[in-house]
């Protein structure tokens, strides 16, 4: 049997209090109308299904799932479906899941987060107890969402702890998630204790709504359920059928670049490529370096449309710096790889610019194919320029060069000939009479030495 001590108690009471208060006040749940998921026997304005709109966000929050995410829940609205966000990430960068948080709460359309498997840690809850209906998986988990920033210095990351910065995620977590009539103190204390919750824990503290197996059963939970959007109270009318949306090539291109692993790689190749072919004198290496840099600083969080512009710019100039300075095509390649990644990263759609999906697709693929065509022309003529250069110089030599004779040539009697339109003196072996086609043999100083044409083409010289 344990035995305790009188001053042990004495000490041990009031942190007993404290952790009972904290219990009670985790398994609380708020009784303000929520601002989500309101229940199934709410009134609602419409519809919407229905199919499922399906999304799956993977590894890291970047701005390439800030994106994929935002043109998601337009196509879920043109659709007139909802969206549901299948999670399975680390965590990533905090401005990314705020504007993914803001996307949801402009969305005229239910936005269901649902932890499908592994977890949704950090950024990743922040989307998930922000969504308008969220949801987990058995086994699967939640939390962590203490801030770290990355110091330079040491090349590590460290928790942040500043109370400006913790107040501030703190308020952004009530108006977005608190809001939708989730547990206050569970959510504040994801932040501040990094606190991780199971499905059935999370449910029991009114963190999310549902616990499902998988997506159909997901589906099937959430049929009929009223839910507040920034258009109103809809509901969802479902026959279980869903739509995957995959993301496109832009998405796919900037979500490897954000791999923290890829990133430092490309920034660390890039920066010592320029450093190398600047100091030894190879400048036509140095767009091969920037080339690196700028993806990557795309995968570090910088701008992507910058970046694009940047690619775009120097790309041109590189390949018009090509046509006018034809070398070995090193720098005409880079300009036509930056032009065709440049174009990669353009945006379908942002504010006060909008093109149709298949516009984009079609002039990707045009830019593709003049990119292919001309990159195929400068490479067969890099080929052909090697082939040269491989080559042994020719040296020219006059031996075996055809002329005629103006004079009477003999042994020991000189005379003029024409060879190649230019006159020599030149002596033969036998007499040759003006006019006769000549066979340079030999020259010796300024004097040639030929010979008939005739005794070469009988074998008989």
């Amino acid at each position: 049997m344990l035995r305790i001590s009188r001053l042990t108690a004495f000490w041990l009471m009031p942190l007993v209090v404290i952790l009972t208060l904290g219990h009670v006040a985790l398994a609380q749940q708020d009784e303000e109308p929520r601002l989500g998921f309101l229940g199934f026997n709410a009134s609602y304005e419409g519809t919407v299904g229905p199919s499922v709109l399906v999304i799956r966000v993977e590894g890291v929050i970047d701005t390439a799932m800030e994106d994929y995410i935002a043109n998601a829940i337009a196509k879920a609205e043109e659709m007139n479906v909802p969206l549901v966000i299948l999670l399975n990430t680390p965590g990533g960068l905090l401005e990314s899941a705020m504007n993914i948080v803001w996307s949801i709460d402009k969305s005229k359309v239910p936005v269901i987060g649902f932890v499908s498997e592994g977890w949704a840690m950090s950024a990743g809850t922040m989307i998930l107890v922000s969504s308008h209906i969220a949801a987990m998986a058995p086994g699967t988990q939640i939390g962590s969402m203490q801030p770290i920033g990355y110091n330079p210095a040491t090349g590590t990351y460290e928790p942040i702890n500043e109370s400006k910065i913790i107040n501030a995620i703190l308020e952004f977590l009530d108006q977005h998630a608190v809001s939708k009539g989730r547990n206050e103190t569970a959510i504040h204390r994801f932040v501040t204790e990094n606190l991780n919750l199971g499905p059935d824990e999370a449910l029991k503290y009114h963190v999310i709504e549902f616990v499902a197996k998988d997506l159909n059963d997901l589906i099937s939970q959430i049929n009929g359920a009223v839910v507040r959007t920034s258009a109103g109270d809809v509901k969802l009318e479902l026959d279980g059928s869903y739509i995957e949306y995959k993301p496109g090539l832009r998405i796919v291109l900037l979500h490897a670049l954000s791999d923290p692993i890829v990133s430092s790689i490309l920034l660390s190749l890039g920066t010592l490529i320029i450093l190398f072919t600047l100091a030894s004198g190879h400048a036509a290496f140095t767009p091969i370096g920037v080339l690196l840099l700028l993806l990557g600083l795309a995968g570090t969080g910088f701008n992507p449309n910058i970046t694009a512009i940047a690619l775009l710019v120097i790309g041109a100039i590189l390949v018009l710096i090509e046509i006018y300075t034809p070398g070995f095509g090193i720098i005409g390649g880079t300009g036509i790889a930056m032009l065709v990644i440049g174009v990669a990263l353009m945006p379908v759609a942002s504010e006060g610019f909008t093109v149709t999906v298949e516009y984009a697709n079609k002039f990707l693929y045009t830019v593709y194919a003049i990119g292919g065509l001309v990159g195929g022309f400068t490479a067969l003529a890099v080929y052909k320029v090697i082939q040269v250069r491989k080559r042994k110089p020719i040296t020219w030599t006059i031996e075996g060069a055809r002329g005629k004779a103006l004079d009477p040539i003999g042994p020991d009697k000189p005379g003029f000939v024409i060879v190649e339109g230019e006159y020599w003196k030149a002596v033969s072996d036998e007499p040759i009479e003006p006019g006769t086609e000549v066979i340079v043999i030999e020259k010796i100083g300024t004097l040639l030495k030929v010979k008939p044409a005739r005794s070469h083409r009988d074998g008989t010289a």
